[in-house]
């Protein structure tokens, strides 16, 4: 999304391959870059309707299943973003959503 803070960041960054240990480092600073985001509200919403893996929203794959089973939604399938060759790998600069 034009106005999103993720613009410009490597898309990497909000990909950690974990939640803990090493990889919590990289969890805060991606969602450092959320929580100034004016868009992450929006961000936040498209990745609990699509399943979208990574860090969305200033919120981890894990915290938005917790989500959903709280409002007691079914669980989503992990889903790729459109035209990512990575599973979601592009969508901090690519999604027209953010």
């Amino acid at each position: 999304m034009p106005r999103g803070a993720c613009q410009g960041e490597d898309p990497e960054l909000f990909f950690p391959i974990a939640a803990t240990g090493p990889a919590l480092a990289q969890v805060i600073a991606a969602k450092a870059v959320c929580f100034r985001c004016a868009v992450r509200a929006a961000c936040l919403s498209y990745a609990l309707a699509t399943g979208q893996a990574g860090i969305w929203g200033g919120t981890t794959q894990e915290e938005r299943h917790a989500m959903r089973r709280s409002a007691g939604l079914p669980a989503r399938e992990h889903r790729a973003s459109p035209g990512s060759p990575r599973a979601g790998a592009d969508h901090h600069s690519n999604h027209a959503g953010r």
